[in-house]
């Protein structure tokens, strides 16, 4: 395999990180029994929908926003887009839209400060980042494909450069409309639900939850009723995954996410549906969701509904190329 210098590569230096900025994918699969997480992005539409607006394989790694001010500086003219969370963006005294692809020359620094609603953002350049060179230890460029996910397992740092991938025949811009956030989030029932007492049970669908600042990558923690089991039981490791609700001593409910452990003992008593988690990720410490009971059916009808939203989404760029 040829190696090619990171100055010799369409690159990206990052001259502020902001707070737990990360570079992710759609995650890794098949090691799962292992005991290796999938990890990638939180919201994984946010991230689909970036890199259809520049051309990218879905699978493409972007930069992963939580919070803080963003600046980085090119050294090829570039298009570049900003999905999920709303950021304020600019390039010098340019004010840049979200959910529109926008073209950034060599030279020019992008500011982002944010976000002013949501929580996880996702900035994709044109050709997707393809390697990362860690500024802490001055290690080689590695390819992303070599790594399980993210900038050397850690967030970025000021002065970390991420190359480019081949640029594209984008010739102008073209947004997006997201679709609507809500706090209310679809589950299906857990295996062990009937395991909790009546009142549990009905609390934990009836009532509102609040994400707690205790919540990571690994697992949204929540707050509110206590929920209790009709009797002690003691539960064998069992396999989880993102979307499982699981109820610890504490009786206060945690939704896996993407970083979360393969394994787990503690009663699941229900499971986010896939088309719903990204709602997760895009709720702030301090709001409230409340769980709402459906079907598989149901289920099925929202992975549909995502998947329209995609098709659509993809004849309006094909139209409007």
């Amino acid at each position: 395999m040829e190696i090619i210098a990171m100055t010799e590569m369409s690159s990206v230096q990052i001259l502020k990180a902001g707070i737990h900025s990360s570079v992710q994918d759609l995650g890794c699969t098949g090691y799962r029994h292992l005991g290796i997480s999938g990890g990638g992005a939180l919201d994984r539409h946010a991230l689909i929908l970036a890199n259809r607006l520049l051309g990218n394989p879905d699978t493409s790694a972007a930069i992963e926003l939580t919070s803080g001010t963003v600046e980085l500086m090119f050294n090829r003219d570039t298009w570049f887009v900003v999905t999920g969370a709303s950021y304020q963006i600019s390039i010098g005294q340019r004010n840049i839209w979200c959910n529109w692809r926008n073209k950034i020359k060599a030279g020019e620094t992008l500011s982002l400060k944010g976000p002013k609603s949501g929580m996880h953002a996702y900035l994709a350049f044109e050709g997707g980042i393809t390697h990362v060179n860690d500024s802490t230890h001055n290690t080689p460029d590695v390819p992303l494909a070599s790594r399980f996910t993210g900038n050397p397992g850690r967030v970025l740092q000021d002065g970390d450069r991420l190359a480019l991938g081949q640029a594209g025949t984008i010739s102008k811009p073209i947004g997006a409309v997201q679709r609507g956030y809500s706090n209310e989030i679809r589950a299906l029932p857990g295996p062990e639900m009937a395991l909790f007492s009546p009142e549990s049970r009905k609390a934990f669908w009836n009532t509102s939850w609040e994400l707690t600042n205790e919540s990571n990558r690994m697992g949204a923690r929540l707050f509110g009723t206590t929920l209790s089991l009709t009797q002690q039981q003691e539960l064998q490791s069992h396999a989880v995954m993102p979307g499982t609700v699981q109820v610890p001593p504490s009786g206060q409910p945690i939704v896996l996410l993407a970083d979360a452990q393969t394994t787990g003992g503690y009663p699941k008593i229900a499971t986010v549906i896939e088309a719903d988690l990204w709602k997760l990720a895009q709720t702030r410490p301090g709001e409230d969701i409340k769980f709402v009971h459906v079907s598989p059916n149901q289920a099925d009808d929202a992975n549909y509904e995502w998947e329209q939203y995609f098709y659509r989404l993809q004849r309006a760029i094909e139209a409007n190329s």
